[in-house]
């Protein structure tokens, strides 16, 4: 699923070029299917993230299509989704953990305790 956010947004990225009007029903059916995809995962935190891409698939909802007509407006529009795209797929990202130096005590001397002691 991670790199089908990226190839989504390469292909948003890809959109702002002047293409066929194939591309552009391929580039809504995908970007609509990962959209969904995104929000059946992010259902149940209801963040920005949900909301986000909601947003998304509507705009590029293949079924019922909005027409914008305006080649600068959806340049816009593929660019900033594009970019959504990529920060979701960075925010999925395991963080590196800073491995913290190991400190050893050397002062410190534990005396056993045992039951049965050794009367000199």
């Amino acid at each position: 699923m991670k790199y089908l956010i990226i190839i989504a947004a390469l292909l948003c990225f890809i959109g702002i070029f002047e293409l066929p009007y194939g591309y552009y029903t391929f580039l809504r059916v995908l970007v609509s299917f990962m959209a969904l995809v995104i929000i059946v995962n992010e259902f149940r935190t209801r963040s920005f993230w949900l909301i986000a891409f909601l947003l998304i698939f509507v705009i590029f909802n293949p079924i019922i299509p909005i027409y914008l007509y305006l080649k600068s407006l959806w340049l816009m529009i593929d660019i900033v989704v594009g970019l959504l795209f990529l920060y979701y797929f960075y925010t999925l990202l395991p963080k590196k953990k800073v491995k913290e130096p190991e400190i050893i005590d050397v002062k410190h001397q534990e005396i056993p305790k045992t039951r049965d002691r050794i009367i000199k």
